[in-house]
């Protein structure tokens, strides 16, 4: 698999960089507040809801309110679909470091 693939295998929502962080942020904790993502990403208000919009409208991500203390807060997890589609993508990119170094590995066998 060749890297341009990259850019056709993977939409426009999931890979745009900012959601590509909080869909990664999401695969790595599980369950991510909005503040938390406004924190980690250091997007505005308005960027970061609209990043969240966006993988909520595709399935890849579902939110929900939750009352911490005396305030509600919205929380998000991935959804099936988004957990597949991230797996996906470490699969590829685990398939590309594997050619990577198999390509390596002839190139020092043919230049021993």
């Amino acid at each position: 698999m060749s890297v341009p693939k990259l850019y056709t295998r993977f939409d426009g929502v999931f890979f745009e960089k900012t959601r590509l962080s909080m869909m990664t942020i999401l695969y790595q904790e599980g369950v991510v507040s909005y503040n938390r993502f406004k924190k980690i990403i250091g997007g505005t208000d308005g960027a970061v809801y609209s990043h969240v919009q966006k993988l909520l409208e595709a399935g890849y991500v579902t939110g929900q309110k939750e009352i911490v203390g005396n305030r509600v807060q919205t929380v998000y997890t991935m959804t099936e679909s988004g957990k597949q589609l991230f797996t996906e993508y470490l699969r590829f990119l685990e398939n590309i470091l594997t050619e990577k170094k198999k390509d390596a590995r002839r190139k020092n066998t043919h230049t021993k």
